[in-house]
């Protein structure tokens, strides 16, 4: 009896010997691997100040006695897109003139940012929104007049000088169906400008003049024909359809699209539109359509659409009967002027 209580007590020691060496094992491991560790990065306290950004030299036109809203972005390292967070102090849109604002703009770690925005605040737009409708343009060195539809380069580049100099507003085409609609006010001297066909005098000679002017020109494209110049990162152009084929008579001598039935001028429709990126604008090929042609348009998804008819488009006007201002050769930059103002 005595001798098994022995191995017994032999065992048990034999047991905490093998225990503790397996322990010291173990922590002698986990020694090393906490030493292996990498020591974490101590945070960095953000010291830069949000940034905020337009285009300061083209001045933001408000229409009197309406809400403020700039048109600055605001970005942070950190925070990202703080636009919505912008405060524009000392700014009141009942005087009229130029204004200088106040912008200001704070990230989450307490960093501000300010920086003046010139404004103009100017009466409401009261005559109508002038559209002006061109065609072509020539140089006399590689293109060439050949009716009173092509326009010299040259006035081209006088009449975008003087909206310029004259601080015009060029609204985008939700604000022109805004407006349309009475939901918006425009200010006075606004002007949409737009080029029908998309050829290639457009692209050519006439970007470049927008691009020195920094004023954005709606190219109502024919697709079939200029589709290929199509390019989202030319800025200042804005591409809305001429139709993809539909710039040809039909059987009664009228463009096709007062002879083509609704499915067929639906789908040369959506064509166009795919090619220019959804185009939802419209310019009737050599001004004709009927009331077919409005509800393929209307099927199609497009917002308005312009004839040939002359004037200027007012709130409640039919948005797929709206006149236009054409500009063609001849015409003196004074005619331009009244023709806009």
């Amino acid at each position: 009896m005595k001798k098994n209580k022995g191995y017994l007590f032999i065992i048990v020691v034999l047991i905490i010997v093998v225990g503790i060496l397996v322990g010291r094992h173990y922590l002698k491991n986990k020694k090393v691997e906490i030493t292996n560790e990498e020591p974490k990065a101590t945070k960095t306290a953000d010291t830069v100040s949000p940034t905020i950004t337009f285009d300061e030299t083209i001045p933001q036109i408000v229409v009197k006695g309406t809400e403020f809203k700039t048109i600055a972005k605001a970005t942070d390292d950190i925070d990202g897109d703080l636009t919505t967070e912008i405060i524009a102090d000392n700014v009141d849109t009942s005087i009229l003139g130029e204004q200088d604002v106040l912008l200001k703009v704070s990230d989450k770690s307490g960093n501000n940012t300010e920086k003046t925005q010139k404004i103009i605040v100017r009466e409401e737009l009261t005559s109508g929104l002038p559209v002006t409708m061109y065609h072509f343009f020539y140089d006399d060195v590689k293109y060439f007049k050949q009716d009173n539809n092509w326009l010299n380069i040259n006035d081209f580049d006088k009449q975008l000088n003087f909206l310029r100099e004259e601080n015009f507003y060029f609204p985008t085409w939700e604000e022109v169906e805004d407006y349309l609609d009475g939901k918006i006010k425009l200010p006075s001297k606004s002007v949409v400008l737009t080029c029908d066909d998309g050829d290639n005098s457009f692209f050519d000679l006439a970007v470049p003049v927008m691009e020195k002017y920094k004023i954005p020109v709606t190219s109502f494209v024919i697709t079939d024909w200029y589709g290929h110049r199509y390019n989202p990162e030319l800025e200042y152009v804005v591409w809305e359809s001429h139709s993809a084929s539909m710039h040809k008579s039909g059987a009664n001598g009228k463009g096709v699209m007062v002879n083509w039935s609704k499915a067929q001028i639906v789908e040369d429709l959506k064509s166009s539109s795919t090619i220019l990126g959804g185009a939802n604008v419209f310019c009737y090929p050599f001004g004709h359509y009927n009331d077919t042609a409005i509800e393929a348009l209307k099927e199609a998804d497009y917002k308005m659409a312009f004839t040939v008819e002359g004037g200027r488009i007012k709130p409640g006007m039919n948005k797929y009967k709206l006149p236009r201002v054409r500009v063609t050769a001849g015409n003196s930059l004074e005619y331009f002027k009244k023709s806009v103002s």
